[in-house]
């Protein structure tokens, strides 16, 4: 079996691309850890390294993936998934049904980090409750540090014009940058009331 090629900005675990580097792994897992979130939902599961180091490593939160072929779902992480009974679910993360059922869950974590990560978050922005965090990956603003990832080597989905949206709802506050400082992670909590204007 050939061996995967090492391309900058993302890494390699047990041969499974992981689209993060080790900093951002890091920084969701302090995420995960600070916040205690009973769900995790991670939209775009690809091969599925972040699955595979995260399901490991906080077992005890329900974990939810989402990959509209999951043929591309590496084995050993679709065994992860079973071994520690967690759902892959494989189809549209627009899917009505799926969406109301994501909107049921209690204290989640909403990760957006798909193919379409702009229409991800306009459209699972409506289905976070009251203290719930979205976050997206792929974010770049153009003067942001990325711990591992060369200026060059920097190829942003999602740019500051795509998170106006989020940045002036008044239900929504920006997470701490200083926490996802050097990464390429953005993300919001989605506030009780309306923010009063300064």
């Amino acid at each position: 079996m050939a061996r995967l090629e090492q391309i900058i900005g993302t890494n390699i675990v047990d041969d499974i691309r992981l689209g993060h580097t080790w900093h951002e792994v890091q920084v969701l897992k302090g995420i995960i850890e600070s916040e205690k979130p009973e769900w995790f939902i991670e939209v775009g599961v690809h091969e599925g390294g972040l699955s595979y180091i995260l399901i490991q490593n906080f077992p005890d939160i329900d974990y939810l993936g989402i990959e509209l072929n999951c043929d591309y779902v590496r084995p050993n992480v679709q065994e992860v998934y079973e071994k520690y009974s967690k759902t892959l679910h494989c189809g549209d993360c627009f899917d009505p049904i799926l969406l109301k059922r994501i909107q049921k869950l209690p204290r989640k974590i909403i990760y957006c980090d798909g193919g379409n990560k702009v229409e991800e978050l306009i459209i699972y922005k409506n289905i976070v409750s009251p203290s719930d965090l979205i976050f997206c990956h792929d974010y770049h603003d153009g003067v942001r540090k990325v711990r591992e990832v060369p200026p060059e080597h920097i190829h942003p989905e999602v740019l500051p014009i795509d998170i106006v949206h989020m940045d002036t709802d008044d239900l929504f506050v920006r997470y701490p940058e200083y926490i996802l400082n050097k990464t390429r992670i953005v993300g919001w909590r989605k506030l009780y009331h309306q923010r009063v204007p300064a």
